[in-house]
């Protein structure tokens, strides 16, 4: 069973990681006031011309591919030629399966540099084992194969740690296997809920040195916070707000009263 590294949220506070996240146009403001709300500090950038900088400042990388482009392709790989695996990297190839540019670049970054995590969906995760599956849109979608073996397969593949979240998230360094039963409909509802959790598990990565146990631990925080907030709201809007007042007030003994 996976002992979660309970001290990380207080770490993270104490140690106010920089978290560079390369974003999506479409959830930026979000994924930087899920980031502010744990205690890190967040930026993003658009320009390879400061990579080098953006680098050196950043204690994590996140590669967020939701609206990739050629000029995105260049920083990105810029970014990581810079890093040279120095800081952890998470990647988030959303919608892979919707189309074969987007599968082609996830592809061809995850041969070309090394990711200490790739976090998706079920669809983007089996767009990567080559499994046929339905995918719908930026939404997991559904299908036959075993999602324990694909997320197995796919971290094997890539010599890294894969985050598959859903309904029941798994967690996987290839051999060991955290299930997440914690899980709200509202998640689904959220368009960026993926990307908060992309960036926040970099942020975990940041403060510990165990990898594993930093996206198991930053899995379950997150879901957490979603589920205490959904139980204290009527509605969406009011969800929103909530999570960010759960993601910057919950601490370790609540993480484990959440169930």
């Amino acid at each position: 069973m996976t002992t979660l590294q309970l001290n990380l949220p207080k770490l993270v506070r104490q140690q106010n990681p920089v978290v560079l996240t390369i974003a999506n146009t479409v959830t930026p403001a979000k994924v930087a006031d899920g980031l502010s709300a744990i205690g890190t500090s967040p930026i993003m950038s658009i320009a390879p011309q400061e990579a080098s900088e953006m680098v050196a400042l950043a204690n994590a990388i996140t590669i967020n591919l939701g609206t990739i482009n050629k000029e995105q392709v260049n920083e990105i790989t810029t970014v990581l030629k810079e890093n040279q695996n120095q800081k952890p990297v998470v990647l988030d190839p959303v919608a892979i399966g919707a189309s074969q540019y987007r599968l082609t670049v996830a592809k061809g970054l995850l041969q070309s540099y090394q990711f200490t995590v790739i976090r998706g969906n079920a669809g983007e995760i089996a767009a990567l084992a080559n499994v046929n599956w339905s995918s719908h849109g930026i939404d997991g979608g559904s299908g036959q194969a075993n999602l324990h073996e694909i997320a197995k397969n796919v971290a094997q593949a890539y010599n890294c740690i894969v985050v598959l979240t859903g309904k029941t998230d798994i967690v996987t360094d290839g051999n060991n296997e955290f299930i997440n039963h914690l899980s709200t409909n509202y998640f689904t509802t959220n368009i960026g809920s993926g990307d908060m959790l992309s960036s926040i598990i970099a942020a975990y990565l940041s403060v510990s040195d165990t990898p594993y146990l930093a996206a198991c631990t930053a899995t379950k925080f997150f879901t957490a916070a979603g589920v205490k907030a959904a139980r204290e709201v009527t509605g969406f809007g009011q969800w929103q707000v909530k999570l960010m007042d759960e993601l910057a007030t919950l601490n370790s003994n609540e993480v484990l009263s959440v169930l």
